[in-house]
């Protein structure tokens, strides 16, 4: 499964966390012109994994956000219709879950982001049917 380089990952998750660009050169000294290429090829390449999983299993994408990581859809699973969320992790990779059934690592995850500010789960599916 797709991971974003290491330096473009840790732009990316200084990024998701709230950091402006120029907090985020400061930070790892490097230019603003060099944090904003990035950004923008960490997009890219997100975009290009969450619509490429949705290919391979042939789910119906509803929503992506590059930004925070996340794709949500719909697919099937057997004969049943689910609801997928799937989430870049850094260092780990694209995990994909279904039905809002998120392990704690996940909530975490997404409290690290500042997608939700309790480990909720249905504050997360909230959130990301937006």
């Amino acid at each position: 499964m797709l991971r974003l380089p290491e330096g473009m990952e840790r732009v990316w998750l200084m990024r998701a966390k709230g950091m402006r660009e120029v907090e985020i050169a400061e930070t790892l000294g490097i230019s603003r012109q060099a944090v904003n290429k990035a950004l923008k090829d960490a997009r890219v390449k997100l975009f290009e994994a969450f619509f490429g999983l949705a290919e391979v299993f042939s789910w119906d994408v509803v929503r992506v956000n590059a930004e925070k990581g996340f794709m949500v859809a719909r697919g099937k699973c057997g004969d049943e219709n689910v609801r997928v969320y799937a989430f870049y992790l850094p260092g780990r990779g694209i995990r994909a879950f279904f039905n809002g059934e998120f392990p704690e690592y996940i909530l975490q995850h997404a409290i690290s982001i500042g997608l939700i500010w309790k480990k909720e789960r249905a504050e997360l599916v909230k959130v990301l049917e937006g």
